[in-house]
Order: C-alpha cells, then structure tokens, then sequence
C-alpha cells in the first residue's frame, strides 16, 4: 500500500519515494554536525534540489558569506602536521588578464600558502555571476568544472600540503596543476602544466602575465556580483522548517508560515519584498562591535531561537558578528505549548572547521560564557580546539608570518 506525505515546503502531498533528506541548516556552513532538529525527511526530492542550488547555494556561493566561511579557519589547523584544509578566499572575476574567448578567470587565495586561478566557461545567464565560481552545478561535472592552477606563496611544506588539500577539497572534479611546485612522477591529484598543449601553454601564458603583473607593481583588477536578497529566499526557508520542527502541521496553517512558504519559493525579490515577513537579512543585519566581537563563536556560527515580545524568532550570528534575524512564528497558540527552555532561548553553534557542533544549550548560558561570567562545559571543550594560529609553521614572506 502506497504511502504518502506533505512536503512542508511545498505543501504538496506526494509518495514516500519522493521524499530525500535535508539538512536545514546547509552542510557547507556546518549543518551535517547539527543534531537532528536541524534535519528532515518531510522534504520531497524536488523542493531539497530547488534549495540546495537556488535557495541555500545563493547566499552560499555569494561573496560576503564566502568570506566569512573562511573567517578564522586558520585558528583550528592542527600546527604539528599538515592534516587540514582551508575554505579558500574569493576575490572575484579578473578584469586584467583575458583567457581565451567563452572562458573567465576567477582568482581565489588559500590563507598563507597558495594563489589559486580557476579557468571556466563564461556564464550565459547572470543569475550564476553572483555566484562565486559560477553556477555550482558545472563544478559537479569533470567536462565542465574547468581548469585550476595553483601557485604557492610559501615554501614551507605545512603550507604547501595544507594548500594542495584546499584546493583538492574545493574543486575535486576540476583538472588542476601547480606552476611553481616539481611533483613527483606518480602524482594523480595534480599536474604540472604542459607547454607542448595549447591549452596549457594559453593556461600558462596566463599564469605569466599574473606575474608581469607583480613584477610592474601593479594590482591585479577583480569584479564581483552580489546578489543582496539572497538572505531573505534562505532565512525564510530556515524559519519555515525550524517553525515545522517546533509545532508541526498546525504551524503550516498558520497566516505567517504561509508567507514563509511563499518566501522560499519566489525567485523574485521584488515579490518577496511585499510578503509580510519580518527580520533583517545578513547585508542589512546588525553588527554591534564590540558586542558582536563578543558574542561571536571565532569560525562558528551561532543559531539561537529566541522567545521575543511574544514572538518566536530565529537569530543566526556569523563568524565575524554579523547578525540576521527571522521572525518564525507569532502565534499564541503555538507559543504556549514551547517547553521551559524557550523562555530565555535556545542555541546551536557549529564550527565547519572543527567539523563539529554543540547545542541544543540554554542562550543565557551561552552569554554567560562569552563574557566570562560562568563557564559552560560544552563551550569549554569546543574551546578547546581552537588555538592561536601564530603557533602554526612560518611561511618564510616578508610579512614574518
């Protein structure tokens, strides 16, 4: 006997068979180490794809929050082997060194060790520019992913192998080589670039006039796109399914989780603009320095709910202490049946590159250790990983670090 359920996302019913898992939180921001409140299986296979490349992959892959995945990573490398890998920087579309025609050339650093070129197809359709790397779904696919050429800043081996896994770890289907590294004979994960094929030889003509660049002083010109409602289509998606996990079906007949659901599925942020939805998204959000500076987890992002004037909302603090913010639900109904705990609040915060998470915890508790007033045990050992990067190996620059 066939079974069938509601995607709370889309509100249709459909078979089991139909359905997938979804993290709600995304795993490239550190969801897969959230516990269970943060995942679900009442998703239809459909709406988790639509997310998980227009909805999530937006704010993702945009300029700002890739920055902040890399905020601080530094600080959880192990300093006595190079065992790590580290988000890399995006700094943007090239202006000043021209690929070959239908190609563009996205510039990417890995903290202290390595510039990075990725060579690919120009984007037809300039939703993708905002996108840092472009659309994310040729980076799935070895024919479309591009080329990568990596070129160290720094001697040091930590520094090398921490950055030869970065860029493993941030493109795994694109071709990639060195220009400044001999590789031995039977290296499989990257190649050194060939001037007898004309690709390569462009690819290294390209590389030389990176070089010419620094060599004349001058800067090399990037160029980014910024999507500025990208926030608004993810919070309003978050809220909706942290509002399910918290009541359930009698949430989704709600007035407000009817916009919420409406949010989520608007591509248009005009249209989206005029829902009846409250907070404030990540570009007009809040930073409170030095509060932020405070309260912010270093390389961690903190999800609280919190119980505010009788309205249930959603704050997400980022790894530098920029704030967003979602109402979820105003509902007195669904309010009352909240246990104790969300009186004061509750929070998660989990760290990508510890590769793990804590939480559900008490937010007064967690105020209460970032100021230094009480310790909290679970914050005290995810502390504890983390460590000042000065004690990690010199990468022999000018700059001494």
């Amino acid at each position: 006997m066939s079974q069938e359920r509601e995607c709370f996302y889309c509100g249709c019913k459909k078979q089991l068979a139909e359905f997938s898992h979804e993290h709600i939180w995304p795993d490239a921001l550190g969801g897969d180490h959230l516990p269970d409140f943060w995942k679900t299986d009442h998703v239809c296979r459909s709406c988790n794809n639509t997310s998980g490349v227009f909805v999530d992959g937006a704010f993702i892959k945009g300029f700002a929050v890739t920055g902040e995945r890399a905020n601080d990573a530094l600080s959880y490398l192990p300093s006595d082997q190079p065992s790590g890998a580290l988000p890399l920087n995006y700094l943007g579309v090239v202006q000043n060194v021209r690929p070959a025609d239908g190609e563009v050339v996205d510039f990417w650093v890995c903290a202290r060790g390595a510039n990075v070129l990725h060579i690919r197809m120009e984007e037809k359709e300039d939703t993708w520019n905002a996108y840092a790397g472009g659309d994310p779904r040729r980076n799935s696919k070895k024919s479309k992913a591009g080329r990568v050429i990596v070129s160290f800043t720094s001697a040091e081996p930590y520094w090398v192998c921490t950055s030869l896994q970065s860029v493993l770890q941030h493109f795994p289907k694109a071709k990639r080589f060195v220009t400044n590294l001999e590789l031995p004979a039977d290296a499989t994960k990257f190649r050194e670039l060939d001037p007898s094929d004309a690709q390569q030889a462009d690819d290294l003509r390209i590389v030389r006039e990176f070089e010419e660049l620094r060599e004349r002083g001058e800067h090399v010109h990037c160029q980014v796109a910024i999507a500025l409602h990208a926030d608004g289509r993810f919070l309003a998606k978050v809220a909706l399914a942290a509002g399910y996990q918290l009541f359930g079906s009698d949430f989704l007949a709600t007035d407000y989780a009817m916009e919420l659901r409406k949010g989520f599925r608007e591509a248009d942020p005009s249209k989206r603009h005029q829902l009846k939805i409250h907070g404030s998204g990540y570009l007009r959000g809040v930073t409170l320095d030095p509060i932020s500076e405070k309260l912010r987890w270093p390389g961690g992002w903190q999800l609280a709910i919190l119980n505010l004037s009788e309205k249930l909302a959603l704050v997400v603090t980022a790894p530098t202490g920029r704030t967003m913010s979602i109402q979820i639900s105003d509902d007195a109904t669904l309010l009352s049946r909240l246990g104790p705990e969300y009186r004061d609040g509750v929070c998660w915060v989990t760290v990508p590159a510890a590769q793990t998470a804590i939480g559900p915890m008490p937010y007064p508790d967690y105020l209460a250790h970032m100021i230094g007033a009480a310790k909290a045990p679970n914050l005290a050992k995810l502390e504890a990983l983390r460590s000042d990067p000065s004690r990690l190996p010199k990468t022999g620059l000018d700059d001494g670090k």
